[in-house]
């Protein structure tokens, strides 16, 4: 009974000790989606978004933007809100965005991210034939589909 007490709390332990490495780990420049897919708190909120299905049918109608994201895989922010991203995209069947990780200082060894002035992330930049037209900085207003959509429409009308 001892013994199986014992393997009990071991195995405890070394989930608990998994799940926070997996959520402290982080990739420093150019990530690829699966590289996200393999950290459990990615594949746990992709699933678990349910976007606007309303909202990412007018995504479906703009011409595909091109999206950086420059994101910290131990951070809290982009652990929400790049599986939605993400998520939200395919859906509206674009193209995956470039991912850029970065360090807890907001820096990247393998990408010289410094023109980008970045502070928080994660930060989704959006562009539209090489010309930024808008960015989401480490939350949304509303929702990740309607603050893509708000910022497809403002540069629509300029």
């Amino acid at each position: 009974m001892k013994s199986t007490l014992f393997l009990f709390f071991i195995t405890l332990s070394l989930l608990t000790m998994a799940q926070h490495k997996d959520s402290t780990a982080i990739i420093d420049g150019k990530i690829s989606i699966s590289q996200l897919e393999e950290f459990g708190w990615f594949k746990k909120n992709y699933a678990e978004y349910k976007p606007a299905m309303s909202i990412v049918g007018e995504l479906t109608t703009f011409k595909k933007c091109s999206l950086l994201v420059i994101l910290g895989t131990w951070c809290s922010d982009s652990h929400e809100l790049v599986p939605q991203l993400i998520k939200v995209l395919d859906l509206a069947g674009w193209k995956q965005p470039e991912l850029i990780g970065v360090d807890r200082k907001k820096q990247s060894s393998g990408v010289d991210i410094k023109p980008l002035n970045i502070e928080y992330v994660p930060v989704i930049i959006i562009f539209d034939k090489g010309k930024e037209i808008g960015r989401i900085v480490e939350t949304t207003k509303k929702s990740i589909e309607e603050d893509l959509l708000e910022i497809l429409q403002k540069s629509k009308q300029q």
